[in-house]
């Protein structure tokens, strides 16, 4: 008898398929964000340190963006994942929270990343 296995073609295997996409994108998102991001110096107009709240999600590629964006300008920031806390889901619903990221600089709400947003309220 012949016991020669027969393999699974690669695009068969959806596993395979969800890993190698899941990595493409996480590259890709890590790569863009660089490009998004202008190189002006933040030049802060208030005279104390911004109070910064980030309400995001684990997989949102724009709230990886508003990270980088904050660490770039070495600005401290407080997250929360709405996924993993029911009373910061509550809060952000609370809040005007129909995407995420919701930031909060110092009491101004600013839904999605938008940069000049948010050098506006620093």
């Amino acid at each position: 008898m012949n016991t020669k296995k027969i393999r699974t073609p690669f695009y068969k295997q959806p596993a395979l398929i969800i890993f190698v996409l899941f990595i493409a994108g996480f590259f890709l998102v890590q790569h863009y964000s660089k490009q998004m991001l202008s190189d002006e110096p933040l030049v802060l107009t208030k005279s104390n340190t911004p109070e910064i709240i980030m309400y995001s999600t684990e997989n949102c590629a724009y709230c990886y963006i508003t990270k980088e964006f904050f660490k770039k300008h070495n600005l401290p920031f407080k997250e929360y994942d709405i996924n993993r806390s029911e009373k910061h889901m509550q809060m952000f619903y609370l809040l005007g929270g129909r995407g995420t990221p919701l930031v909060i600089i110092n009491k101004e709400i600013i839904h999605g990343f938008d940069e000049r947003e948010m050098r506006k309220a620093l």
